[in-house]
């Protein structure tokens, strides 16, 4: 089982998009191959940082199709499926079963009409991955975003019995007591990826090495060098390194992290467009000023900076 888990970093890639916020699929192939150039494990699309839920279904599709004839069959493609509706989510199960190159799918909870209990999360999860009973499923747990918030941990005892495809867990929340009991749960059967890329040397200290977060479009030779260190038991380095990873997160935040993040992308010579509403996209004099506060902070030595990817 170990085999098959996940390791290394996977990217939340941005959704490229035209100036009148129409999905720019043309520059897909140019991601794809800056992630290959960082030392990307895979990518997770169609989630938080995609924009994937201000997306319309077959937007969805046409990202999931795009990714899909663009990755070979070693870079691992996650595709999130979770929607309000169960329809929708089964449609979009349904429809990444037929893609290529698929190495899972995973969803949120339904967040409007939240389920009331983990069964009923369960049994929501288990009709729509039916879709799909061929590709592994990772349940998609964010609460801070979803409002959908259960111990993980519980989850796992249920959906081990009820949904055979269960693989892991994208598992994006601080209570790291849960993390780690879903980590060793039934001796470390399942894969559960540590989704928060500013505590990534927390995750490591309990076991973790899949990872799954929106700044490793943005800086991963940061997060190569802190698992490099890790490994080599320097952790006062691990220390240093993991608090450049909070203050570069500080300073894209003060102008709205969603938004200010695919900016940033901008300066790293890969302009993806503007954010969909509700999210703000950062103003041209604000990105300068970001600039300038990011080269302070030595940002542009963990990444590639006005390199342009032919």
């Amino acid at each position: 089982m170990d085999s098959q888990k996940i390791k290394g970093l996977v990217a939340a890639p941005f959704t490229p998009m035209n100036q009148d916020r129409s999905i720019n699929l043309k520059l897909i192939p140019k991601l794809y191959k800056r992630f290959r150039q960082l030392g990307i494990t895979g990518v997770f699309i169609n989630g938080s940082t995609s924009e994937g839920l201000s997306l319309t279904t077959a937007e969805r599709k046409d990202l999931a199709e795009a990714w899909s004839d663009t990755v070979d069959d070693e870079f691992k493609l996650l595709i999130h499926v979770g929607h309000a509706g169960i329809d929708d989510a089964k449609g979009l199960a349904s429809h990444a079963a037929q893609c290529t190159s698929v190495a899972g799918i995973s969803m949120v909870g339904p967040f409007y009409r939240k389920p009331g209990t983990v069964s009923e999360l369960v049994s929501f999860c288990r009709e729509v991955v039916r879709e799909a009973p061929d590709l592994p499923f990772y349940y998609y747990h964010i609460p801070a975003l979803s409002g959908v918030d259960f111990t993980m941990y519980d989850f796992l005892a249920e959906a081990s019995t009820r949904i055979p495809t269960l693989r892991g867990i994208k598992f994006t929340n601080s209570d790291l007591i849960d993390f780690s009991r879903c980590l060793e749960y039934n001796d470390g059967e399942y894969d559960i990826m540590f989704g928060n890329d500013e505590l990534m040397s927390c995750g490591l200290m309990l076991g973790a090495r899949g990872f799954v977060g929106s700044t490793y479009n943005l800086f991963p030779h940061l997060y190569h060098e802190i698992i490099n260190a890790f490994d080599h038991g320097e952790l006062s380095r691990v220390r240093i390194l993991q608090r450049k990873s909070m203050e570069f997160v500080r300073l894209i935040d003060q102008y709205g992290y969603g938004g200010a993040a695919k900016g940033v992308m901008k300066l790293l010579a890969l302009d993806c467009g503007p954010a969909r509403l509700p999210l703000r996209t950062i103003k041209s004099d604000e990105l300068k000023s970001l600039e300038e506060d990011l080269k302070q902070a030595d940002f542009f030595k963990y990444t590639i900076h006005k390199q342009a990817v032919s």
